[in-house]
């Protein structure tokens, strides 16, 4: 198979995701400025009580709109080809006003114990309840930009929200405080990008304010066990900043905030894309009962062909990375930096991998094998901070997300062929060798750099390694 033949084969795949990813380097560029920006002007325990807020709102979110907006993207062609768009929009409205006043009942309850736990003010509470709801309403219109294919539209709306979370971050910190200020900043600009969406997208469909059962129970059915699945693996990723938090160990809170939200602002934002933009192409396919066996199974090469280069270069070279970010302050931040990226990156292809579950609706098969894993990364966490700090914190991570993709790997259903694991393995292999064997030149060349230009080894390591890829491809990726 020549070089051009294999471009060809992939450039589907491809296509979709780069017409998807200007918006995603915006919010990489806007990281790799704001975030030092802000590790700058926040105190370490301001830092860490961000960063807590944010994962009390990526949990928030996993339980009450992620699955509702996962189950929209999940049976939006199957109710249009049926004609009952207006009882789908009308089902995803009533079960979100539900899901958001079960919410408000639970923050009466808790709100008073998670604030003397985890040292958060209340205040700040209450603003996390507000920026839940444009949150979710923002959740819902990029689904259906995924739904509708509109690349422009989103990377647009991805601008105008990066734009006003800063100007009205520095138009409110003196009259708020950091931390109350970043919150407030994000719930405007999202209120703002949610009007803009609405206007622009125009649903031209009628709300029947009646609800269809039959909708409603397969969306329940779908995904309820998600809200089990997507929390624990919420754990897995966010238990070791609360477990720091709850033990008075402010420093390494921040220290693994800091690195956290680095790292996952740099990585996820093109590995979801990825995901965000092949998932609809293959729900497509399977409804109109066409074969997707080489669609996922290309899918999952390129996806590690595209981004095992640039987790090598965060595993390789975490301490040149950490020193030049984040200096002396989180200076031992590069302890759990590759451990991070590492994390994150089985954590998008899981994603892939799993899209079994979603495509058989057997969500719940899901559900049982992550709850057995998260029982243990409960277990690693509190057995391995308190002795072993950043350090037992990655592992305790690391080692939960292998054995989950593990068990998940092992579940097969006979009416749903989807991958060819032979040639995913190979492909994945061959690319990490070569990493390995580039990173081993790189460092013998600049065995004698000095310190202060210790960043240009991986600058000088991942152009290099994307080259050597793209030499290799027809190997590699066939």
């Amino acid at each position: 198979m020549t070089k051009n033949t294999t471009v060809r084969k992939f450039y589907p795949i491809l296509n979709s995701f780069l017409s998807y990813l200007p918006s995603r380097f915006l919010i990489i560029l806007n990281s790799i400025f704001m975030i030092p920006f802000f590790a700058n002007i926040l105190s370490a325990k301001e830092m860490g009580i961000y960063q807590l807020i944010i994962g009390m709102l990526n949990l928030l979110c996993t339980c009450s709109t992620d699955w509702i907006t996962k189950s929209a993207l999940r049976f939006y062609e199957k109710y249009k080809i049926k004609n009952k768009l207006p009882e789908f929009y009308s089902n995803i409205i009533f079960i979100s006003v539900t899901t958001y006043i079960i919410i408000i009942v639970l923050y009466f309850l808790l709100s008073n114990s998670i604030s003397e736990k985890y040292f958060i003010e209340k205040d700040i509470l209450a603003l996390l309840l507000v920026l839940l709801i444009p949150c979710g309403i923002r959740q819902f219109l990029y689904q259906m930009l995924r739904v509708f294919n509109k690349p422009f539209l989103y990377t647009f709306s991805i601008i105008m929200y990066q734009c006003a979370h800063l100007l009205l971050f520095l138009a409110l910190f003196k009259f708020l405080g950091n931390v109350k200020a970043i919150l407030a900043a994000m719930t405007i600009g999202m209120v703002i990008i949610d009007t803009y969406i609405i206007k622009i997208i125009n649903f031209n469909t009628e709300l029947k304010f009646k609800i269809e059962w039959s909708l409603f129970k397969e969306a329940l059915q779908y995904s309820l066990p998600t809200i089990i699945t997507n929390s624990g693996i919420w754990l897995l990723l966010h238990m070791n900043k609360f477990t720091f938090q709850r033990l008075e160990m402010f420093n390494y809170t921040a220290t693994s905030a800091i690195s956290w939200i680095y790292i996952s602002y740099i990585l996820t934002p093109v590995l979801s894309t990825f995901l965000f933009a092949v998932f609809p192409q293959i729900i497509k396919k399977y409804e109109q009962h066409k074969k997707i066996k080489n669609i996922t199974t290309n899918t999952i090469k390129l996806y590690c062909n595209l981004f095992i280069p640039i987790v090598c270069t965060f595993v390789f070279y975490s301490k040149e990375i950490a020193n030049t970010v984040f200096g002396a302050k989180y200076q031992q931040a590069y302890l759990i930096i590759p451990f991070f990226a590492v994390t994150l990156f089985l954590h998008e292809l899981m994603k892939i991998l799993n899209i079994k579950y979603h495509l058989t609706n057997k969500t719940y098969i899901e559900m049982i094998v992550t709850t057995f894993s998260i029982i243990l990364c409960v277990i690693l966490n509190l057995k391995l901070i308190p002795i072993y700090n950043l350090t037992g914190a990655g592992f305790a991570m690391l080692i939960s997300i292998i054995i989950l993709i593990s068990l998940h790997s092992l579940v097969h259903f006979k009416s749903l062929d989807y991958i060819i694991p032979g040639k995913i393995f190979k492909t994945s292999i061959l690319t990490i060798i070569l990493g390995i064997l580039l990173h081993i030149i790189v460092m013998v060349i600049s065995k004698n750099i000095n310190a202060e230009w210790q960043i240009i080894r991986p600058l000088i390591f991942l152009p290099i390694y994307y080259l050597c890829l793209w030499e290799a491809k027809n190997k590699i990726l066939n």
